[in-house]
């Protein structure tokens, strides 16, 4: 039950060389609004068309949860496929994890599957009232639920840049602090593409153009890292890579068929 615990708990910039002779490149200044900006307005829906500019992810993951007390580290990796929510629709999510053990975690936006066949057990939650847009109260210890809370991350969260500032290919290190007291996280950090925040500020600040102009999938994603930390200081590290963005996701891959022979396992309500 731990690793299930934990399991629910996520590019240096290239440069073309200039000529002798060319001008030399006008510098960016980016600040601290910029880089939340960035990942937000990529989250976010329009309101004319109920779409975010990032509508579907894909990526493998690799992940490095850390236990304080017990000083010991669980590692794990996997793939990860994203449907982001509309005006309409919920958002949808999956994770399958390939070692050490294979684990899938599953969500359709009203129901959370936890499926572990070394256990021949799958854990079914009804989590409509924390996906549905219709129906999501951000007053339930709602910082817990990151995919969810991405395009009003400012809201949620208290952000500064980390006492680090940047990693060391210059990509954007946030501190997020849970506004409203939250039982699970106590910070988070978010680690956003360098390159995905330069193209954002020089596109004037529209997001829909920044994407275009950016030209690689993998940068469409501003999200290259994220490390929760509870408050007993255990630590969740998901780094992301190979990203693929708005492409086509079949609704199945959003559903999981119990097996036969699989114990089927419901928490009880909470009243």
């Amino acid at each position: 039950m731990n690793r299930a615990k934990l399991l629910l708990a996520t590019v240096a910039f290239f440069m073309m060389a200039l000529p002798a002779l060319a001008a030399p490149v006008q510098a960016v200044n980016v600040g601290l609004q910029d880089v939340i900006d960035t990942v937000e307005k990529s989250f976010r829906t329009d309101p004319s068309t109920g779409l975010s500019p990032l509508t579907t992810v894909t990526a493998d993951f690799f992940q490095r949860s850390t236990l304080a007390a017990q000083k010991k580290e669980l590692r794990a990796d996997g793939q990860m496929f994203l449907r982001v929510a509309t005006n309409r629709d919920p958002l949808m999510f999956r994770f399958d994890y390939f070692r050490p053990m294979q684990q899938e975690i599953v969500c359709n936006g009203s129901t959370l599957w936890i499926y572990l066949p070394e256990n021949r057990q799958v854990i079914i939650n009804n989590v409509q009232s924390v996906f549905n847009p219709y129906t999501f109260d951000p007053g339930t210890d709602h910082a817990s639920n990151f995919l969810q809370g991405l395009p009003r991350l400012s809201r949620d969260f208290q952000i500064t840049f980390s006492p680090q500032g940047r990693d060391i290919a210059g990509n954007y290190i946030l501190d997020c602090t849970p506004r409203r007291s939250s039982v699970s996280v106590a910070h988070l950090y978010i680690v956003v593409s360098r390159d995905a925040v330069l193209s954002y500020v020089r596109s004037g600040r529209n997001i829909r153009t920044s994407f275009a102009s950016l030209g690689q999938q993998e940068w469409a994603f501003p999200i290259l890292s994220t490390t929760l930390v509870d408050h007993r200081d255990n630590t969740t590290v998901i780094e992301f890579s190979n990203v693929k963005t708005n492409i086509l996701l079949s609704d199945g891959l959003f559903t999981f068929a119990t097996p036969p022979g699989v114990e089927v396992v419901k928490p009880p309500r909470r009243h």
